[in-house]
């Protein structure tokens, strides 16, 4: 390998690692798993898994701890590593499902110092198809960055097979790095600050899934118990979202000029408001500052996970509580480029909690944009379980295919949550978000009552 040209880390990746500070690192691993549904090209598919790691550069990163918790990161040259057929032909789906969690699990070598930063395998499952295995490491990529390795992928699998000419190279993430930092010197990033205290001038009510009480409350406090790390044990629940569901909600929004978000979101939100008694709901979900197409396909680590509070009174009729919610969201991402450890040490003080908190409730986000448009190949794509999470309640929507349907996955603590309840409020935030669609002058109070 060359001698490593050494660069500063973004502001985000900083921030995620403060985040996680103390965590196991491989907290941070971001598995996903490609089920093909007909046959593929296994050589031309491993080739193209090795393609497309060497030709986006956020993929080549490394970092190196030069002194504990402090890193500065690298491109390299080396060739990639353990990228392999795995054949299961002999197990069973069960084996396959328990080899793919075990991986996810599995820490990346030397403490993820001075190595590559994802692991990938293609699996030969017993029903003779294949499944692709990618695990991206979270300091150099977000969701984002995951669903440019698989879609890139893609690309270069066609492009193999066809005989035509490769899709163009990544772009690196060189200019983000140093935009991240201007900002943070910037007139912007001390109005975006005195923004978000001003979202904490009232102390937070800690909003949870449970009804009251619950062992997540805390007597005399409204922003619930900090999670310790041996509780990050959790499931992964998916449940599916119909096609035609998606679509009446998309076309809803569409009608409202809003995102889709909102809907799920008010859902949730109201669900929240029912099981803690306060209208004043805090739930975190994940936001972006691409603002660029540069800062889309650069693939690194730049979603930052921000509170996102709204008080609306169950008396709203659903048509006011959606357009509500869909200010204070717009609000939010205006102000998205903020990190949490900028402000946090400002709440914690004000309302006598410890300085170093960080409290988990749950995490809401929508990321509708796996682009499988004008692909041949069908298959369905899904999370892998790490059995461990940051959250009591991670809830990611996103496409399971080609089909239409989105899934939502709850991925949840067992210490906070039981699965039952998990799947009582998907049902009702099924039926909330229709009946509201149904009838928008109805309240948010009414179509609770309705649909609990």
């Amino acid at each position: 390998m060359s001698e490593p040209k050494y660069f500063r880390l973004s502001s985000d990746q900083v921030a995620l690692y403060i985040y996680v500070l103390g965590a196991p690192r491989a907290l941070l691993n971001m598995p996903a798993r490609v089920d093909f549904e007909e046959p593929i090209d296994e050589e031309k598919a491993l080739e193209a898994i090795k393609l497309t790691v060497k030709r986006l550069p956020f993929c080549t990163i490394r970092l190196n701890e030069y002194e504990p918790d402090q890193f500065r990161q690298y491109y390299s040259d080396e060739e990639p590593t353990g990228i392999e057929l795995v054949d299961m032909s002999d197990k069973t789906d069960a084996d396959v499902d328990e080899y793919l969690q075990d991986k996810a699990r599995e820490p990346l070598p030397n403490e993820y110092n001075d190595v590559q930063l994802y692991d990938a395998k293609l699996i030969r499952r017993p029903d003779g198809l294949d499944t692709l295995y990618f695990n991206g490491y979270h300091m150099i990529m977000d969701s984002v960055g995951l669903i440019t390795v698989i879609t890139y992928f893609f690309k270069v699998y066609e492009a193999l097979v066809k005989g035509t000419e490769l899709p163009a190279p990544g772009i690196g993430p060189e200019k983000h790095i140093e935009k991240s930092w201007k900002y943070m010197e910037s007139k912007r990033w001390q109005e975006d600050i005195d923004w978000w205290r001003a979202q904490f001038d009232t102390e937070p009510h800690f909003s949870s899934m449970n009804p009251r009480p619950s062992p997540e409350y805390v007597e005399g406090k409204n922003y619930g118990l900090p999670l310790r790390f041996d509780q990050f044990l959790c499931t992964s629940m998916p449940m599916r979202i119909p096609a035609e569901t998606v679509k009446k909600i998309d076309e809803a929004a569409l009608a409202g000029n809003m995102s889709p978000q909102i809907y799920y979101a008010l859902a949730l939100r109201t669900w929240l408001y029912k099981m803690s008694g306060s209208d004043d709901i805090c739930f975190d979900t994940t936001a972006s500052r691409r603002s660029v197409l540069f800062e889309r396909e650069c693939g690194m680590t730049v979603a930052h996970q921000l509170v996102w509070r709204s008080k609306i009174p169950g008396s709203d009729t659903f048509k006011e509580a959606l357009r509500k919610l869909d200010i204070t969201q717009k609000d939010l991402y205006r102000h998205t480029s903020v990190e949490l450890r900028n402000f946090l040490p400002y709440t914690n003080e004000r309302y006598g909690f410890p300085e170093d908190a960080i409290f988990r409730g749950l995490v809401f986000t929508y990321q509708p944009y796996f682009n499988t448009e004008g692909l041949d190949i069908r298959f369905h794509a899904d999370h892998v379980n790490t059995g461990y999470a940051f959250q009591p309640l991670y809830l990611n929507l996103m496409p399971h295919d080609a089909s239409g349907d989105l899934y939502a996955d709850y991925i949840y603590s067992h210490t906070y949550l039981d699965g039952e309840n998990l799947k009582r409020f998907h049902a009702f935030m099924m039926k909330f978000i229709l009946a509201g669609i149904a009838d928008p002058e109805k309240t948010v109070d009414q179509l609770a009552d309705e649909c609990m």
